[in-house]
């Protein structure tokens, strides 16, 4: 009787969906079995999502850009071409974010009317055209020279930024561009940009006094006071979305090799209030970098001076004002412990008169790897021009930190 009850009870599971009619009173006992038969399945907990893939970022920094005597990229009728300077360093400018220090106001009367060197200046607006060839895709606005056209300088540059289709921090036309913080969604990583200078030139005079408020904004580089101030700043970005901080600071003397004392602890500050990386310039010159640690084990990346990148200040009789560095930092977005930052690396660089137009061009911006140039250079002098910023630069940064040495500064 069990085994008979048992294949009526299969038959009754297995024989599929039925119509109304079909539908049979089963006996008590039957009822009964199922019940006992029926199987009690554990619930399986869900499978839980896996996380994202880290995201890896790079983002280079570039110093001063300074036209000294109009560096002689006149093509006639009042245009320019500085192209052809990046021939040799526009292959080692790809970051994700890629940013250098604008020195100076762009094309302000238009035309390139008026063009300007030393020691107000007002440049060509193809400068920014090869900025942009060269691989450069952000602009750091906030220096001594923002005001050297007063304010309409500050309103053409603006306008010729946005024509030219390239991005800026450091100055503003107005107080709610001044209020809304610069960040950047660089391939899912929310990047903040805030820009400071401790100089102005003393030309505070020729822009209005109801705008100098939020035109730029300035900050002391020989006092610790202003610490707070910018830590606030720090907090406001981050508090907006912001999940790595660069802070860029043109501050410090000019024409030295290492920063103050000063600086050093107001880049220690900085970091520790929550900046991520320091962008330095003005002093012309390369100069250190170093990592700086927090309590908690994270790092803050810290260049003093980037040195410049296209300038001609070869009348000083100051080499060092020839060279610069191209530093590289390395991002990682990993969701299980945040934003780290990863390594950075150096590669010096110098810019070269040729006057002999042995490279195409009467100026050059020269990569430098392992103390070498690249070999389409063949003129002996730039070769040794090469091998003495490469020796400089080591001397100050450290030859392991150096792009071409295999060891990246971590």
């Amino acid at each position: 009787m069990k085994k008979i009850t048992t294949m009526l009870l299969i038959f009754f599971i297995i024989s599929g969906c039925s119509t109304q009619e079909d539908i049979v009173e089963l006996p008590a006992e039957y009822i009964e079995l199922e019940e006992k038969l029926e199987l009690t399945v554990e619930p399986q907990p869900p499978e839980p999502e896996p996380l994202p893939e880290p995201i890896d970022i790079r983002i280079q920094f570039a110093g001063d850009i300074l036209l000294h005597g109009g560096l002689g990229a006149g093509t006639g009728n009042n245009t320019f071409d500085y192209r052809p300077f990046m021939w040799a360093i526009k292959p080692h400018i790809n970051g994700d974010l890629a940013l250098v220090n604008m020195e100076t106001p762009v094309d302000v009367f238009g035309n390139n009317a008026g063009i300007a060197t030393w020691p107000r200046f007002n440049a060509p607006f193809e400068i920014v055209e090869g900025l942009i060839y060269a691989g450069f895709n952000h602009l750091i606005t906030a220096n001594n020279h923002s005001f050297d056209m007063g304010f309409d300088g500050v309103k053409a540059s603006l306008l010729n930024f946005e024509r030219a289709g390239i991005a800026q921090t450091g100055m503003y036309t107005n107080e709610e561009d001044f209020n809304t913080h610069t960040i950047i969604d660089v391939e899912g990583i929310q990047v903040g940009i805030i820009a400071y200078t401790d100089s102005v030139n003393g030309l505070e005079s020729l822009v209005p006094a109801d705008v100098r408020p939020f035109a730029i904004r300035r900050f002391r580089s020989h006092v610790l006071d202003d610490i707070p101030y910018i830590a606030r700043d720090i907090a406001d970005i981050k508090e907006a979305g912001a999940e790595l901080v660069i802070i860029s600071l043109h501050w410090g003397a000019e024409y030295v090799n290492a920063p103050s004392n000063m600086q050093v602890q107001i880049a220690h500050g900085l970091v520790e209030a929550g900046a991520d990386i320091i962008m330095g310039h003005h002093s012309h010159t390369p100069q250190p970098l170093e990592w700086h640690y927090r309590e908690d084990g994270s790092r803050g990346l810290i260049i003093y001076s980037l040195g410049n990148f296209l300038s001609d200040q070869i009348a000083l009789n100051i080499p060092a004002t020839q060279y610069g560095m191209l530093v590289t930092a390395y991002v990682t977005k990993c969701f299980e412990n945040g934003i780290s930052l990863e390594q950075a690396n150096v590669l010096p660089t110098v810019f070269v008169r040729d006057s002999g137009r042995a490279l195409g061009s009467p100026y050059s911006i020269l990569p430098i790897i392992n103390g070498e140039v690249p070999a389409e250079v063949i003129n002996e002098n730039l070769r040794a021009w090469g091998r003495r910023a490469y020796e400089h630069v080591s001397r100050i940064v450290g030859e392991k930190f150096l792009t071409g040495s295999q060891i990246m500064f971590d």
